[in-house]
């Protein structure tokens, strides 16, 4: 036999169980008569609600408001934050390309000062300094990119200034560059275009 069938009888006896208990009377009165006593329990047969009730009601809806409004205020908090960190995080990478860059671009302009110091040792050692034989395009495109390059110089010291305002080696430069740019000869008395 199977533990989960009932015989007949067993059947029988348990459908005369009865299926629910009423408490006696007497049990009723002794935990009921107390509670009523003592205000904890009130009849609710038609009696509106006490002031008592009312004040409960509106406690707790002001502690739901003012709990709602610190969530709302301590997320908008944590929230102002991430995004003040995250836009900081973005401008610090921004800030170290850029450094990147410029060390890049430095290093180029740097370069290419080589080449055309080069250019210019190559065309002199050919011709000798200053030799009718010079190569007039030679001549040309040397006097150019020293043109572009003090040109550059002088826009990267300006920028600079505008970086570093309080750094008198840059304001020194700076000055130098201005007076030269201003002046509109060359050392060696020739006239230079402006940059």
């Amino acid at each position: 036999m199977n533990d989960d069938e009932l015989t007949p009888e067993e059947k029988l006896q348990f459908d005369g169980l009865p299926k629910e208990a009423s408490p006696s009377e007497f049990l009723w009165h002794r935990i009921v008569a107390p509670l009523r006593a003592d205000g904890t329990l009130r009849r609710a047969a038609g009696r509106p609600p006490g002031l008592r009730q009312w004040v409960v009601v509106a406690a707790s809806m002001a502690a739901s408001v003012a709990l709602f409004g610190t969530g709302v205020f301590v997320g908008h908090r944590m929230g102002s934050r991430s995004t003040e960190r995250t836009l900081l995080a973005v401008r610090e990478q921004v800030g170290a390309q850029l450094a990147q860059s410029v060390q890049e671009t430095g290093t180029a302009y740097v370069s290419a000062l080589v080449a055309l110091s080069d250019l210019r040792l190559a065309e002199v050692s050919r011709n000798g300094p200053g030799s009718p034989g010079s190569s007039a395009k030679a001549t040309s495109e040397i006097g150019q990119g020293r043109e572009a390059a003090l040109g550059a110089l002088y826009g990267a010291a300006f920028e600079l200034a505008r970086i570093a305002p309080g750094d008198s080696d840059v304001s020194r430069i700076l000055q130098v560059l201005e007076q030269r740019r201003h002046h509109g000869t060359d050392v060696d008395g020739a006239p230079r275009s402006a940059w």
